[in-house]
């Protein structure tokens, strides 16, 4: 299976943290309502960054943000970064806080908080090959529901021009599953008469692909383990079918 034609999440609540495949960094800079308006690279080989010479790492700005968001992140191999809100931050930053920052860059984890008061970050984003893995921590998980709403439509919707957006119950209930590991089977939609069907299946938490596919395989013809959304194109209504067993 590739890994455009799933996508799998495991979200820690606790931590404000979600695991991903199947997710790139151009979906979630698409889908992300609260946008980060500066990148700090901390890892990467972004051609068109900025240099800043008292740290040495390369920043993305408004100037040439869409610049990223159009690159192939594929190419970078890691990828991370944090955002920040004013320049001055980076321009002052101390001796111990860019430390911090190298720490995370190296071992994508940070040493301490993922939300630095200094830096006034809303993201940690961390990635492997874009959407071959990413982990990303954030100040509210929260904010993590409209990627995971329009990896949804996107999939769903193939050539259709609309697709109404998920009742916020469904996108609820489905992002409180995620917790536990759930894979969204984009291989298997079906379009049947006026419908739209999508298999998500809870597969426990797994942080590797052949893993997570392994896994899937032996799962796949376990009821219990499956919901299915349908999207009605006539009457324009979404139904969730069945619940995870606990």
């Amino acid at each position: 299976m590739k890994l455009r034609n799933f996508y799998y999440m495991v979200s820690d609540f606790e931590k404000n943290e979600v695991f991903a495949c199947g997710a790139t960094f151009f979906d979630f800079m698409k889908f992300i309502v609260d946008k980060p308006e500066n990148i700090l690279l901390l890892k990467a080989f972004f051609g068109d960054g900025k240099w800043n010479n008292d740290i040495y790492l390369d920043y993305v700005d408004a100037d040439n943000m869409k610049e990223l968001i159009n690159d192939d992140v594929y190419d970078y191999g890691d990828f991370c970064w944090v955002d920040y809100d004013d320049i001055k931050r980076i321009e002052n930053m101390n001796k111990m806080e860019l430390a911090e920052l190298l720490y995370l860059g190296h071992m994508f984890q940070p040493l301490k908080e993922a939300n630095m008061k200094w830096l006034n970050n809303k993201y940690v984003y961390t990635a492997h090959d874009d959407d071959f893995y990413s982990k990303i921590f954030m100040k509210n998980i929260n904010d993590y529901k409209p990627v995971m709403h329009g990896k949804i439509l996107d999939a769903m919707r193939g050539r259709k021009k609309h697709m109404e957006a998920l009742p916020e119950e469904i996108v609820d209930y489905i992002f409180e599953h995620s917790r536990d590991g759930i894979l969204f089977d984009f291989e298997s939609i079906e379009f049947y008469d006026g419908k739209t069907f999508l298999d998500i299946y809870k597969l426990g938490k797994n942080y590797n692909y052949d893993a997570i596919y392994d896994v899937l395989k032996r799962k796949k013809w376990f009821t219990n383990m499956k919901i299915y959304l349908e999207y009605n194109s006539r009457n324009k209504k979404w139904k969730i079918h069945d619940e995870w067993k606990e």
